[in-house]
């Protein structure tokens, strides 16, 4: 999926743009919520962003792979017992806006079987560009 404007909406949230201090923690939630696809050090290829709450990171988004004129959006992801609080539209937001301020397109994959997720990126600009087929290959 690919959107071609800001989007403009309230932040609520103080977001917090995570350093190599917060690895651990973002590594802990990213893979509780999408196991396997996120690896140690993944953070250092792009900034990724953070709301905490309680001292605890409950919500996530961030860029990995920069092209000239693309960055995509990772690791959309919340906490399961703090969804539903608009914490990823922000966070998308944040993320998003960043990257347009670079002078990039962003973009993103979801799988198709996601909806609560396209339904998310479609009201906030998203389009589909595309079809993809992915392979998971393990030992």
């Amino acid at each position: 999926m690919i959107i071609n404007n800001t989007i403009e909406i309230e932040i609520k949230e103080p977001i917090i743009q995570l350093t190599n201090q917060h690895e651990d923690v973002l590594y802990q939630l990213v893979d509780l919520v999408q196991p396997g696809y996120f690896k140690r050090k993944t953070n250092l290829l792009g900034d990724y962003f953070g709301i905490f709450k309680n001292d605890e990171l409950i919500a996530v988004t961030g860029e990995r792979l920069k092209m000239n004129d693309f960055t995509e959006v990772s690791a959309v992801v919340t906490h399961p017992n703090h969804t539903g609080k608009g914490y990823a539209k922000q966070l998308i937001a944040h993320t998003i806006n960043n990257i347009f301020t670079q002078n990039k397109i962003p973009y993103l994959h979801v799988l198709e079987t996601n909806t609560a997720a396209i339904n998310l990126y479609e009201k906030l600009g998203f389009i589909k560009r595309r079809k993809m087929s992915f392979w998971n290959i393990i030992k």
